[in-house]
């Protein structure tokens, strides 16, 4: 990874920039793609020290700032911030790869087979790819399901038009799960 760091109204010490340097390559290690360059920037104004950084890999940057009274701290603040953009980002990857999309993914795979929520058993071979949604009220759900065998079931709840999942909980009985947007 090429590592830039860039002050501005002050001189970093040199066993600063190493560690500064040493935590930003941590960062590779979060990325699912190799990482083209990091470019950090660190001000001193007031006494404090505002930090941004760019974070580049092929077809994608993350920026970060902070502010902290060092700039080892401010650094960590951004490595910090990096690193979670990072992970979210390796989530995303690594969801896209396994075959989801829509933001509900693949209701559940077994053996290989994609079962669909209003199937009671799994497609024949090279069968239906992906996951048909029903729209049904609660009581519909909970009947589907109980005829069903299968570990849950997701659908579109008619009186609400939110996503709810019906599932078998430990304890035997049956649980209820409904999507609420933030």
């Amino acid at each position: 990874m090429q590592t830039e760091i860039t002050t501005r109204h002050f001189t970093l010490g040199d066993d600063q920039r190493e560690k500064i340097e040493e935590t930003l390559a941590k960062l590779e290690r979060f990325s699912p793609r190799p990482v083209l360059s990091c470019r950090l920037t660190i001000t001193h104004e007031a006494g404090r020290f505002a930090a941004d950084a760019v974070l580049r890999l092929k077809n994608n940057d993350f920026r970060a700032e902070a502010a902290a009274v060092e700039p080892e701290y401010a650094a960590d603040e951004i490595v910090e911030s990096l690193r979670k953009q990072l992970t979210k980002f390796k989530g995303r990857i690594s969801g896209k790869q396994k075959g989801e999309e829509g933001g509900l993914g693949r209701a559940m795979v077994d053996d290989g087979g994609v079962f669909a929520a209003t199937d009671a058993a799994a497609p024949d071979e090279g069968g239906a790819e992906g996951f048909v949604l029903r729209a049904m009220d609660l009581a519909g759900a909970q009947a589907a399901f109980a005829t069903a065998d299968l570990p849950f079931l997701i659908f579109r709840d008619v009186e609400t038009s939110r996503l709810g999942v019906i599932y078998r909980r430990g304890d035997g009985e049956l649980g209820h799960m409904e999507a609420h947007e933030d």
